[in-house]
């Protein structure tokens, strides 16, 4: 008897700590727009780690003037992020910091002319492409000793490796 009571209560404590991170984390979300303007060619450079990534061409609107970010991050505090611009793009970096950021969940949609190239480097992370008119080709990873994935150059008609060799020439 005194096991199960125990039991139960282990259980207990343990669900009310996993509620309380739950409602702490949903507690700091934080949901922000940015717009960047931009004139084409520009390109859009991501990098974060367990990100989703959503990146909408605009449609019908050749030679749009800006770039825009529409996050949504979930335990803010468990972030280092920032989004910045010079004449050749956008840049935008998030990293989930150690131990806190395990509660930490981030989503971004990016709204882009079609003409823009955008460079992902996500570890690990997703990305979805909408309204896009084109070919992509995904590299396959090189393989090597270093943890460093195939980075790609994702434009409007095409995907080019970032250096032009071969992986097995690197």
């Amino acid at each position: 008897m005194k096991f199960i009571r125990d039991l139960i209560l282990r259980r207990g404590l343990q669900t009310a700590a996993q509620l309380g991170a739950d409602a702490a984390a949903t507690a700091t979300s934080k949901a922000f727009v940015q717009r960047f303007a931009v004139r084409p060619p520009v390109t859009v450079f991501v990098r974060g780690s367990h990100i989703d990534v959503r990146v909408q061409y605009q449609t019908g609107q050749p030679h749009s003037q800006f770039v825009e970010l529409n996050a949504n991050m979930r335990a803010f505090f468990g972030w280092e992020f920032v989004a910045d611009q010079d004449e050749a793009g956008v840049y935008i970096v998030a990293k989930r910091k150690p131990i806190v950021g395990s509660l930490s969940t981030a989503s971004f949609t990016l709204i882009v002319p079609p003409e823009a190239n955008v460079v992902l480097h996500l570890t690990p992370g997703s990305a979805r492409l909408t309204n896009f008119d084109g070919k992509l080709t995904l590299p396959a990873p090189a393989l090597s000793t270093s943890s460093t994935p195939a980075v790609g150059l994702l434009t409007a008609g095409k995907l080019e490796k970032a250096h032009k060799e071969p992986a097995n020439r690197r």
